[in-house]
């Protein structure tokens, strides 16, 4: 802390620096591997845009209820947001991330993030319903549907659940009011199949399993975030190397990530402007002694 009170924090200025100078250095405009799910850079591959086709499927012809799965990493999240992007001016839509909750404390984020009610408003449950019953028809008025995802929706509590599917009731004899996206990990799947679920799985009418990139895949979405960083075609990656980065991912977007970022800043340290795969190898090796192998990849994925 300086002398007027403020803080200066010297490791995030030596952190900005590096990153500065890492894309001067290959004449890039952004950093092409960052974790945040980012639909700028999604790249739809044959799964995620089979993915995509079938969200969108089941938003247009207002199905209901849509689930959306795949292992931490797989780009679901990023899927998501692209959807809601290229569809922003055509539906109105909620995004609950933390589901770890009791269904009044959801359904009342829901109508906050609708701007039908204030938080901290006091009303019943029947009345909430009221009021969000009002909203639902009045955008189907406007021919708008109204959507509401559920990210990490395997975390939502079972008794939750049940009341979740209560609000698929909300519908005219002609349409469903509200669409809704259960969006989490292959646990999910699991979760649903219980017979106590029964009810809710038979309304799911769209379900989508989002599996790995495949080798020539992660080569295309290894170039593809570059070249929407500023790369314009050049090559950074060599094959060897993205052969390398697929051994180790799986072909998990968010592993790919990881290590091509890891692997570009070595690039950088080390005054490569081509990483080919021995530089991908000596990184791989550095990240197994800091995180372990593949086997516990999965606690570091949840924490990334």
């Amino acid at each position: 802390m300086t002398e007027d009170g403020k803080v200066v924090c010297r490791d995030c200025d030596l952190t900005f620096n590096i990153l500065k100078m890492y894309k001067k250095f290959y004449d890039l405009k952004e950093n092409p591997f960052n974790l945040t799910p980012d639909p700028d850079f999604i790249y739809l591959g044959k799964v995620h845009q089979k993915a995509l086709a079938y969200l969108t499927y089941g938003l247009e012809a207002r199905k209901g209820f849509i689930q959306l799965t795949g292992d931490i990493g797989s780009g679901k999240t990023t899927l998501l947001k692209s959807l809601l992007m290229r569809n922003r001016n055509k539906i109105k839509s909620a995004f609950i991330v933390n589901p770890k909750a009791t269904f009044e404390q959801l359904f009342r984020m829901i109508l906050y993030q609708f701007s039908v009610i204030e938080l901290e408003a006091d009303y019943t449950k029947d009345v909430l319903l009221g009021k969000f019953y009002d909203y639902l028809m009045e955008q189907s008025k406007q021919n708008c549907p109204v959507v509401v995802i559920f990210d990490e929706a395997q975390n939502i509590d079972i008794s939750v659940l049940e009341e979740i599917r209560m609000l698929s009731n909300l519908e005219t004899e002609k349409i469903k009011l509200l669409q809704m996206i259960f969006v989490g990990q292959p646990d999910l799947r699991k979760t649903l199949l219980l017979p106590k679920f029964r009810q809710l799985k038979q309304r799911i009418s769209v379900a989508f399993h989002i599996t790995p990139l495949s080798r020539e895949d992660t080569e295309a979405y290894i170039n593809h975030r570059l070249n929407v960083a500023g790369a314009n075609g050049k090559k950074i990656f060599t094959k060897s190397a993205c052969t390398e980065i697929y051994s180790y991912s799986s072909g998990i977007p968010r592993l790919i990530n990881i290590v091509s970022d890891a692997t570009m800043l070595a690039g950088y340290v080390g005054e490569k402007e081509v990483l080919n795969g021995d530089i991908v190898k000596e990184v791989i090796n550095e990240l197994i002694e800091d995180l372990g192998q593949n086997s516990q990849q999965d606690e570091f994925l949840s924490t990334a």
